[in-house]
């Protein structure tokens, strides 16, 4: 896709406020993973900042809509999202990488406690979504974000 950080900036809202991703993909999470990781390293690498005050209220009301959306493809798209825009966003700023972190923490928990079968030792429904999931999580724990122990089902 690689949609430059202006083109992302000049989208349109929808009501909520959040960017209108309905022309690039059908699943909204998805596009969102193109779309926030590029703002967010613009806003960090360029513009000093500047921008995450609206980063971080899309990010809530996302955080919020995904909580209503809760399915597993979503949530594999969300995790990877949050988890690229993490990457891109500056420590310095630590309530901003704090509250995507604990953002991030929290659909990882439910995700587990939703769609992972303890006694099966597997997770139920999408493949795909399980494989998008478990790169996630095993990111956030090669970065650190995640312990390792407590995520071995995705190893």
């Amino acid at each position: 896709m690689g949609m430059t950080a202006e083109e992302i900036k000049a989208l349109s809202r929808t009501e909520e406020g959040i960017f209108d991703l309905k022309g690039i993909g059908d699943n909204i999470y998805a596009a969102a993973s193109e779309i926030y990781p590029v703002y967010a390293a613009f806003e960090t690498e360029k513009n000093r900042k500047e921008g995450y005050p609206d980063i971080m209220a899309q990010q809530r009301i996302l955080n919020a809509k995904i909580n209503s959306d809760f399915t597993f493809a979503n949530v594999s798209f969300y995790t990877n999202m949050l988890l690229k825009t993490i990457e891109n966003i500056s420590q310095e700023i630590y309530e901003n990488y704090r509250e995507l972190l604990d953002m991030f923490r929290a659909v990882v928990r439910r995700t587990l406690a939703e769609y992972y079968d303890e006694k099966a030792e597997c997770f139920n429904g999408d493949g795909e979504a399980a494989d998008r999931f478990c790169a996630a999580v095993r990111e956030a724990c090669a970065l650190d974000l995640l312990i390792t122990e407590k995520y071995q089902m995705c190893f």
